[in-house]
């Protein structure tokens, strides 16, 4: 089911620096993993991005947002995103993380709680929260960008000081992502 209310975003304007190479280029299911998580997301998003650097050749077809600010890490992304159009809810994908499905999304969109700033999941056992697979609600982009124009820049803190919806991961598996040769190295 499409969701007209929900726009997807591939986050992949990191410098994949601990990689040594473009993660969004990494083929997990036989096709770049940032094409492989675009045609996912648009399973269930009525449109998708992809959130680069200024400087990342990003294809046209991909729909790609420029980061607008110099806030580093992906809070730049997520805000510029959001920003593009505030009115929707942003269902947001590292890509960095191969073990993402369909499944994981429709059950993260079916647990939504639209009164919250986000609905994410948690990782377990130590129960944090994973900012980078999440549904984040239009009320949350004028609370995100004035904690990152006061200098704070982790999605995750962000989440943690607002009121969120955090739910259990039917599959622990689906939050693992891949920073490294030797995360690479073991996913297979």
């Amino acid at each position: 089911m499409i969701y007209t209310d929900i726009y997807g975003l591939v986050l992949a304007g990191g410098l994949s620096t601990r990689m040594g190479t473009d993660k969004r280029l990494l083929a997990y299911h036989g096709k770049p993993h940032g094409e492989f998580l675009f045609d996912l997301l648009y399973h269930v998003c009525e449109r998708v991005h992809t959130s680069c650097r200024k400087e990342q050749l990003i294809s046209a077809s991909l729909n790609p947002i420029p980061d607008k600010y110099n806030y580093p890490g992906p809070i730049n992304g997520i805000i510029s995103a959001m920003e593009t159009n505030p009115e929707k809810a942003w269902l947001i994908v590292a890509v960095d993380m191969p073990r993402v499905t369909l499944p994981t999304l429709d059950y993260l969109i079916r647990n939504r709680d639209k009164t919250k700033v986000a609905t994410c999941f948690l990782h377990e056992p130590e129960n944090f929260i994973e900012p980078l697979l999440t549904l984040w609600e239009p009320k949350a982009l004028p609370l995100v960008t004035e904690y990152a124009a006061a200098g704070n820049t982790s999605p995750r803190l962000f989440l943690e000081a607002n009121p969120i919806h955090s739910l259990r991961a039917p599959d622990q598996k689906i939050l693992s992502n891949i920073n490294t040769p030797e995360d690479l190295e073991n996913y297979f």
